[in-house]
């Protein structure tokens, strides 16, 4: 394909918010390449949510996201959850809202969606072409896009939307930071984030694959406190599941600085903890410690908790003075762990940093160094919850996007 032949808008990263930014554009009129590195569009879309696909969430708001939640709430005053609810509907994707707000596919497979975008794209007239990787742009009257193959595209208006370096597995790689990079813009230190985590205490390996309910928390009592509550997984190498998912990316961010700890709260709806196993220690005062915490905890959890803070095994509960029983519910409500480090990006569902964005317009997602360049998704510096934020942020800017450029 020859220099020549131009596009009204070069899409750069066929993911969750290139998609949508390219079947706006294109149903707006303009004429639009959407360009893949990978053989298939939407790879990461397909690995969502083990699979099924967490489109959305019902509760989203600005409080769901780090880094630049302005940002966050610009993009969903334009496309909140019922908009984008409307609007895969509209594609033909009937969803199904399951517990704490999250929205699925009722098929329960990722490939409901990713088909529905790309069916949508072909229909609106996209032209994708996969296995094209950009490895140069140029910003001149227009931009032009350079190839791994050699070829150059033109195009009036060019959209970054290359994800982050999480998940290499399903494409994810840096490529899209340098690229902004070297058409002026500045990146913030990007780490993994929604990622399990490496912790210090080797016993830790005691509990591997038990499940819990908790509350986990960084920076206890301080005005940086985060906390996650849900499902933990215990690993033999530290800490995973949603409640450790939610706070990993302040917490990788920290790492820098030396070990964070984490306090894991094993009974955050009981308000009186002391109080609870005082009144279970006079109604159980015959059982031994591994009897008293039957029903209550974990086996291998309780095990543990009785050697860490050294309560005789067989000695009965009644004779357990007030400083053990006060040691008890510390340890219940905030045991410590020592997180070391991040699991590697291979595991990492999403990342925290990337293209500084007080270097984009909020309104509409273009470039303030560029103009004419469009920088959406996971390349910024915002990073969700799990549980559908970061889908919805992506779908939120690729629409935003495609809605403020300017008609031909």
């Amino acid at each position: 394909m020859s220099e020549n032949i131009s596009y009204d808008v070069i899409v750069v990263g066929a993911g969750a918010s290139g998609q949508l930014c390219a079947l706006q554009c294109a149903r707006r009129g303009k004429k639009t390449l959407l360009l893949e590195k990978s053989a298939q569009p939407g790879r990461k879309i397909l690995v969502s949510g083990n699979g099924r696909c967490n489109l959305t969430n019902a509760t989203v708001s600005a409080a769901d996201y780090r880094g630049t939640p302005q940002l966050a709430q610009a993009v969903l005053r334009e496309f909140p959850f019922s908009k984008c609810q409307a609007f895969f509907h509209s594609l033909g994707v009937l969803t199904r809202q399951e517990g704490l707000g999250r929205v699925f596919p009722a098929t329960g497979k990722s490939t409901a969606v990713a088909e529905a975008l790309r069916l949508a794209c072909l229909e609106a007239g996209v032209e994708l072409r996969t296995g094209c990787e950009a490895v140069k742009i140029e910003k001149k009257k227009s931009f032009r896009v350079h190839l791994q193959n050699g070829e150059t595209l033109q195009g009036k208006y060019c959209v970054l939307a290359c994800g982050s370096q999480a998940y290499p597995q399903a494409g994810g790689s840096d490529s899209g930071y340098q690229l902004a990079r070297a058409l002026g813009h500045s990146l913030t230190r990007i780490t993994p984030a929604l990622c399990a985590l490496n912790v210090k205490e080797k016993a830790v390996s005691r509990l591997q694959g038990i499940r819990a309910q908790v509350r986990a928390v960084a920076w206890r009592g301080t005005p940086d406190e985060v906390s996650g509550e849900g499902e933990i997984l215990f690993t033999n190498y530290g800490l995973s599941g949603p409640a450790i998912l939610n706070i990993s990316g302040p917490v990788v961010q920290a790492l820098a600085r030396g070990p964070v700890r984490v306090e894991i709260n094993f009974f955050p709806e009981i308000a009186d903890l002391p109080g609870f196993l005082r009144r279970r220690a006079d109604q159980f005062s015959r059982r031994s410690a591994k009897e008293f915490f039957a029903g209550m905890l974990h086996e291998n959890i309780a095990n543990l908790l009785i050697d860490f803070i050294g309560i005789k095994k067989s000695a009965p509960v009644g004779t357990w003075t007030e400083n053990t029983r006060r040691q008890a519910a510390q340890t219940l409500a905030a045991w410590p762990f020592t997180v070391l480090s991040a699991r590697p990006w291979t595991e990492a569902m999403a990342a925290a940093g990337g293209v500084n964005c007080a270097e984009i317009n909020y309104n509409t997602m273009e470039s303030l160094r560029c103009p004419g360049l469009y920088i959406l998704g996971e390349m910024l510096n915002v990073d969700g919850r799990s549980g559908g934020f970061n889908l919805h942020f992506a779908w939120s800017c690729g629409y935003v996007a495609a809605q403020a450029m300017p008609e031909e």
